[in-house]
């Protein structure tokens, strides 16, 4: 550290804990985050913004890279839970309610990639001369490999105490980015089709 970077650190605010300190209070400035009532709103940015959050924190490691082996975990994370919340919230809106329950009840991506995939089968969107779905497939197998239950980039252990094994030792962010930027189109253009058809269905009922 040079001296103009010690000398920075030295006249930044300590802060220290004080009676009276609150975490959640009202702004109307540009600080302030609106939380959302309603379930439906919340999901709709809760999804977008774990997408963003990952995107976002990437861009930190660019040109800071020491935080790369800091950022890395709430990096997998965000996207991991990204794909979770897209596919929840498109088989909420494109399934039945008995499978919605359901959904809700795990984090097991193979599993509602699965149910999700059916209704795309349903409303024959699998064209077998386009590899789309099945490279989405293959992606959402990779992270549930690597992190079955939404637990390995969240804590060093299980609920056991055992140690939690990742299988990698080095990741490529920026791939990791431009992979799950292609996902994220993957879902908008399915979600579009199946408005269309769902939209197409009840006019003909």
């Amino acid at each position: 550290m040079n001296e103009s970077n010690f000398n920075d650190l030295l006249e930044q605010e300590f802060k220290w804990p004080m009676i009276g300190d609150k975490l959640f209070s009202k702004s109307l400035s540009a600080s302030g985050a609106i939380l959302h009532q309603f379930s439906n709103e919340r999901l709709y940015h809760m999804t977008i913004g774990y997408k963003l959050a990952a995107d976002t924190l990437i861009e930190h490691t660019y040109t800071e890279a020491w935080k790369t082996q800091k950022l890395v975990y709430p990096i997998i994370f965000c996207y991991r839970h990204f794909l979770e919340l897209t596919l929840k919230s498109m088989l909420e809106e494109y399934s039945s309610a008995s499978v919605v329950t359901s959904n809700w009840s795990h984090h097991k991506l193979e599993d509602l990639w699965k149910a999700f995939r059916g209704i795309l089968k349903e409303v024959g969107a699998e064209d077998p001369k386009e590899h789309s779905i099945d490279a989405v497939e293959q992606c959402i197998a990779e992270f549930s490999k690597i992190d079955p239950v939404s637990e390995t980039f969240r804590y060093p252990t299980n609920r056991r105490g055992s140690p939690l094994h990742i299988s990698l030792e080095i990741i490529d962010l920026i791939q990791l980015r431009s992979t799950m930027e292609a996902i994220d189109n993957f879902f908008s253009v399915s979600r579009s089709l199946l408005d269309d058809f769902k939209s197409a269905k009840s006019y003909y009922e």
